[in-house]
């Protein structure tokens, strides 16, 4: 049975803790991925549901009002416009978040590579003959 050495053992160790940082990063970055082309499946369920009909858009903007003055619901075409504007704004804002959340996982990816690289060197170079 071959023993390892203190260094060894140090330098698989950060390769193991490398190597789950990855697989993370690798998960955030794919979500990240899908959050880009398709952001209407990671929006958040309540504002997807919002922009889905007039009455919908209309009930949110008043929830989100109360304490003002009553405000006069406008022709459905022009709360069609204002639905269909907002919610582009809201995809565009997904759109930003999950490539955001790219750039952030990609760092990491970087980082945990270069370190599990480094590692596993000095994995290889330390152990006892």
């Amino acid at each position: 049975m071959q023993l390892k050495s203190k260094l060894e053992i140090y330098a698989l160790a950060v390769c193991f803790v490398s190597v789950m940082c990855l697989v993370v990063s690798f998960g955030i970055a794919g979500y990240s991925i899908v959050e880009m082309f398709k952001p209407e499946l990671t929006m958040a369920p309540y504002t997807y549901e919002r922009y889905q009909t007039n009455d919908n858009y209309w009930e949110g903007r008043r929830s989100s009002r109360e304490g003002e003055t009553k405000e006069i619901r406008p022709s459905e075409e022009v709360l069609s416009k204002q639905r269909l504007d907002g919610y582009s704004a809201a995809l565009r804002g997904n759109q930003r978040s999950g490539f955001q959340a790219l750039i952030k996982s990609l760092m990491f990816i970087l980082a945990g590579g270069i370190t599990l690289l480094v590692h596993w060197q000095i994995a290889k170079k330390s152990r006892v003959p």
